[in-house]
């Protein structure tokens, strides 16, 4: 029994051995395979080269898993504009419009002056639906081309582009006038550059305006071969521009009336001291005719000299010392409410003096002229006494001698002395012998032909209150030109 257990705590304690041995050795193990991991080469030990084959090194790129990015924002698209048209009928500039573009935020303009060619030059930038091109040439074609834009990220992202072929309108033409204004009236105009022809309007007598006659642009003058003597026709021209596509710009319109069979007035003139004097024969419906004048005869504008019913005119004082031109109009008006028609004219010309019975006669004197009855006083050449007087009896005794004179007498209050009359005036101013300017109270009219039968004893006699201003305003040696 005690064997049995000896044997026993024998064999347990074996084991226990047993059991540690292994553990100490297990850990040994671990330790030494742990160590393994780490190259450590023994001092002074010699590498040996390698028979492996060397390691590729490896190129595969790394496998990156994709970023998530933001969505990508798309290009924005412009449209096209719409109903772009044009908004002005001015000769020098055009304005024209347009319905906006789909995704515009701008439109970029262009002109190019030629229906023909695409030389276009860009005029500007604009946010607006409409734009005005100045300082444009009248009667010409241009096309207007129109881009639509916006702006994204920098970029300039255009439409669709749109041109217009439109023009200026045409110029209204110049110089329109009477050529003839016989049975059969002739007008002319200077030519418009750049129209493609004139249309004439006409109306008769007052009836509305209707299209007459359409004419080349190498054509401007117009000759009516059917017409009434004695009816008034009315005529409009009008320039007109047409372009490739058919638009037509028409100008604004000049008018001429001429009434048919009122003839030139062919005139005479001459010249005495200063003064024209013109006469003619009377025209066929004129109802007055006007007088005008110039030192320049090919001058635009004359002078306006004045206006008579009768058939011959004395003008004023003209400038002395040069030729002046001459034109008598011919004039129909019905009424005072009508308006005038023309009639057509020519000119003549004649040499105006400075000089009177051989002096030269300056700024200041008294001009007296018998036919006329009439007197004029200048002083410092200007006018101040313009007035009808009686002259000396036309008989042959006591007719007004002629020539130049200057006044040698003055007197206030006093008493004129003749065979059988003793006149007391109030102004006297003596010129030629017992002659003289001076007022008459017994006269209650002036003027006209009262010097045939009833005229004076050969002194001028003249209204008190021009007779009045002469005398104060003259003095001792003031010439006096009796004609």
């Amino acid at each position: 029994m005690k064997k049995t257990k000896r044997f026993l705590a024998a064999m347990l304690a074996a084991l226990t051995v047993l059991t540690a041995t292994a553990a100490i050795t297990a850990s040994a193990e671990t330790e030494t395979t742990e160590a393994a991991t780490e190259t450590v080469e023994p001092v002074g030990a010699t590498e040996e080269p390698s028979t492996q084959p060397a390691t590729e090194p490896d190129t595969t790129a790394p496998v990156t898993e994709p970023a998530t990015e933001a969505p990508t924002e798309a290009k924005p698209v412009v449209g096209s504009i719409s109903n772009m048209h044009k908004t002005s009928y001015e000769t020098n500039l055009i304005s024209v419009a347009w319905n906006p573009a789909p995704g515009a935020t701008g439109y970029a303009l262009y002109l190019c002056k030629n229906e023909s060619t695409s030389n276009f030059t860009k005029v500007t930038d604009t946010t607006a639906t409409s734009y005005t091109f100045k300082n444009l040439t009248p009667t010409s074609a241009y096309q207007i081309r129109v881009i639509p834009y916006t702006v994204f990220k920098g970029e300039r992202i255009n439409g669709t582009v749109v041109t217009m072929q439109t023009g200026t309108q045409a110029a209204i033409v110049t110089g329109l006038g009477r050529v003839s204004s016989e049975v059969q009236p002739i007008i002319s105009w200077q030519p418009v550059a750049g129209a493609s022809g004139y249309k004439i309007y006409r109306g008769v007598h007052g009836a509305a305006e209707t299209l007459y006659k359409t004419l080349s642009a190498n054509t401007t003058s117009f000759k009516d071969t059917s017409t009434v003597k004695g009816k008034i026709y009315t005529y409009n021209v009008v320039a007109y521009k047409q372009l490739p596509n058919g638009a037509v710009y028409h100008s604004g319109s000049k008018r001429i009336q001429c009434l048919a069979g009122m003839h030139t007035a062919n005139f005479s003139v001459y010249s005495e001291f200063y003064r024209g004097f013109l006469s003619w024969n009377k025209v066929f419906c004129a109802t007055r005719y006007d007088v005008y004048y110039s030192t320049n005869p090919n001058a635009q504008t004359y002078t306006y000299v004045g206006s008579t019913t009768g058939t011959s005119m004395m003008t004023g004082k003209l400038p002395g010392c040069r030729t002046v031109y001459f034109r008598v109009y011919p004039i129909y008006k019905k009424t005072p409410d009508t308006p005038a028609v023309t009639g057509t004219t020519i000119t003549k010309s004649v040499y105006v003096s400075d000089k009177m019975y051989g002096q030269t006669v300056y700024s200041t004197y008294i001009e007296v002229n018998i036919a006329r009855q009439h007197m004029w006083f200048y002083k410092n050449n200007k006018l101040v006494v313009d007035t009808p007087v009686v002259t000396g009896n036309d008989d042959g005794e006591c007719n007004t001698p002629y020539g130049y004179f200057s006044i040698y007498s003055r007197a206030r209050n006093t008493v004129l002395y003749g065979p059988g009359y003793a006149s007391p005036v109030d102004y006297w101013m003596a010129f030629c012998g017992g002659c003289g300017i001076h007022d008459a109270s017994w006269r209650s009219s002036f003027g006209g032909t009262i010097y045939k039968g009833n005229g004076s004893h050969g002194c001028i006699n003249t209204p008190y209150n021009a007779v009045r201003t002469i005398y104060n305003n003259s003095d001792y040696g003031t010439p006096v030109i009796v004609y």
